[in-house]
């Protein structure tokens, strides 16, 4: 077994008559499958971890019995270098169920905190809903250097909403790199939403650009998404933020389109052009 975890934990009989959050999955296939991933090491399955989600309450149920059973051996998977590329998920799951029960992140927390830190750019993404508060965000942002963290980082400070957070989204809007200047703009629409339309000339350009366009790669991470968004998801999502705006919203693909054609940009001209029919629908 690549991760040490208890064998006496994994006894299907302790976790008979505990619950998961949906009754096609019982309690007792938790352990098989934490077992199975552990074995598995580097070569666990991604689809051994979607499996646990059923530990995952609905929207305002409570955590499910059989979660905090299974809260420490996540964390002993998620916390293992030796797991490979399984962690992220691992701890994307973590998040969810933790942010689910306030007591029980709480008394995890200094179990938690190390994934903040960890030496996968992939592991501390996932790990940003598990930061206790936004000082912690703005310490994390002081010290990150990978764009991919940052950018989530701009994005979860952007849902704070304090001082620090506001200073560190000004700060951004003067970046250079495209990616996270349109992830600036995209967290502050969500205190100002005016503020894309202000902004507007330099999204264009910086979303029109060829030239760009490989700078938005493998940098804008979602959650329960294993692969980075592209340009063309973000024209899609730029699109979205100017809805208070019905005039500019409706111009926007018509800019794109443009641009395109300008250019020689097949891939932004196919997806303007998506862009205006999804409009007139």
């Amino acid at each position: 077994m690549t991760t040490e975890i208890p064998l006496t934990e994994l006894d299907a009989a302790l976790w008979e008559g505990l619950e998961t959050a949906h009754w096609s999955s019982p309690a007792t296939m938790v352990p098989r499958v934490l077992h199975r991933m552990a074995l598995a090491g580097p070569e666990a399955s991604p689809e051994d971890c979607e499996l646990l989600h059923c530990l995952v309450p609905e929207p305002g149920r409570p955590l499910p019995s059989a979660a905090p059973v299974a809260v420490p051996l996540l964390l002993a998977l998620a916390r293992d270098p030796g797991m490979g590329a399984v962690r992220a998920p691992l701890t994307v799951l973590l998040a969810r169920v933790l942010r689910a029960d306030s007591e029980l992140a709480a008394r995890h927390r200094p179990d938690t905190l190390p994934l903040l830190a960890d030496r996968d750019p992939a592991v501390r993404r996932a790990a940003l809903p598990l930061a206790p508060d936004p000082e912690c965000l703005l310490g994390l942002w002081r010290i990150e250097a990978d764009p991919s963290v940052r950018l989530s980082l701009v994005r979860a400070l952007g849902m704070t909403g304090t001082t620090g957070a506001r200073a560190v989204l000004a700060e951004t809007l003067t970046e250079d790199h495209p990616a996270l200047y349109v992830a600036a703009v995209h967290a502050s629409a969500v205190l100002d939403p005016d503020l894309p339309v202000r902004h507007l000339p330099r999204l264009l350009s910086l979303l029109t650009d060829p030239s760009l366009r490989a700078r938005f790669d493998d940098v804008w991470y979602v959650p329960h998404r294993p692969d980075a968004l592209t340009r063309e998801h973000l024209l899609w999502t730029t699109y979205g933020l100017l809805a208070p705006h019905p005039e500019l919203q409706a111009a926007f693909p018509g800019h794109l389109l443009a641009a395109a054609e300008r250019t020689g940009d097949e891939t932004l001209r196919r997806e303007a052009v998506l862009l205006a029919r999804h409009h007139t629908a």
